[in-house]
């Protein structure tokens, strides 16, 4: 009996070392002796070590590589590869005027015509042949009053221009003709040429009273030779009968009136060309100021009746020219 208590007891005490040896076993304590009197370590490894599923990107000089694409390029062009497009020259194509005045048959000016890319070859072309002709250097002719429409063409760019043709035809001079007068069917006249008498002589510096008193001519002054010599050279060297040429001393000058009775008839284009060489003038710069090169441009008329001729710059230049025609 006693040795079967003791044998209880014994084991009982076996059970409770056990159960404390496998308590330590499970405590806090990272260490545990190995059989060779070693340590071990359960801490838990440093979790700062790179992760092998994730690949490092950065470089030596801690900057990011660039990661391809799907199509195989990369986010962004190294410096200096993108690529710039030149810029391209816009064509275009232009008149140096777009409208200008021809004051009688034969004269002429010659258009500029400016088109980029240069190098193309441009054409000429009149609308009305019958009001003014053009060469293929741009040169304009006048043929009889009216307006025609000058084209320009480079490839598909066109540009154009309104040329104006303004004077008035000269009328004939009254000239003697020969009449005849009918009889009976058995008789026979000689026909009878009627004496033409010699037109009157028509006092131009009236006429300009007349028309200076109708119309406002500014600051108008009757030039002597050698103040004509410099605005119209040549004019007194031609053989007159009436020469009066009342020229504007104003800066602004906007109005101005001519007029000359010739000697000889065959002096009429002289006189008319001189004229034209002072609108000319004043038309490419010489009346000086915008308005006044419009005047001269648009309000200037140059007529002639036989032996009598007028240049008239006046914004009723119209209504003038009436007038001095109806004197004839």
């Amino acid at each position: 009996m006693k040795r079967r208590t003791y044998a209880l007891l014994l084991a009982l005490a076996l059970s409770a070392s056990l159960l404390t040896s496998c308590a330590g076993g499970s405590g806090s304590d990272s260490s545990s002796s190995q059989s060779n009197g070693g340590v071990s370590s359960s801490q838990t490894e440093d979790q700062s070590e790179p992760d092998a599923s994730t690949p490092d990107t950065s470089l030596p000089d801690g900057s990011t590589s660039q990661q391809p694409a799907p199509d195989g390029s990369t986010s962004q062009e190294a410096p200096g590869d993108a690529v710039t497009d030149e810029p391209q020259a816009e064509a275009s194509l232009s008149l140096d005027t777009n409208d200008f005045t021809l004051f009688s048959a034969g004269s002429s000016h010659t258009l500029k015509a400016t088109v980029q890319p240069s190098g193309q070859k441009v054409t000429f072309t009149s609308g009305n042949e019958k009001v003014a002709t053009v060469d293929q250097n741009g040169k304009v002719t006048a043929v009889a009053p009216g307006t025609a429409k000058i084209t320009v063409t480079a490839g598909d760019l066109t540009a154009t221009c309104i040329v104006r043709c303004r004077w008035e035809d000269s009328k004939p001079s009254n000239g003697g003709g020969s009449s005849s007068s009918g009889g009976n069917s058995g008789s026979s006249s000689t026909p009878e040429t009627p004496e033409t008498p010699a037109p009157a002589q028509v006092d131009l510096s009236a006429f300009y009273t007349t028309e200076s008193g109708k119309y406002e001519f500014g600051m108008v002054t009757l030039a002597d030779a050698e103040l004509a010599a410099n605005v119209y050279p040549g004019l007194f060297d031609i053989a007159t009968e009436q020469c009066l040429p009342y020229i504007n001393m104003m800066t602004m000058n906007t109005s101005e009136i001519v007029l000359v009775q010739v000697t000889n008839s065959s002096d009429v284009d002289k006189v008319k060309s001189i004229l034209q060489s002072r609108i000319d003038a004043q038309v490419e710069g010489g009346a000086w100021y915008p308005s006044a090169i419009d005047a001269w441009q648009n309000n200037s008329r140059i007529v002639s009746n036989g032996n009598y001729i007028m240049m008239v710059v006046h914004e009723s230049c119209d209504s003038i020219v009436s007038d001095f025609n109806a004197l004839f």
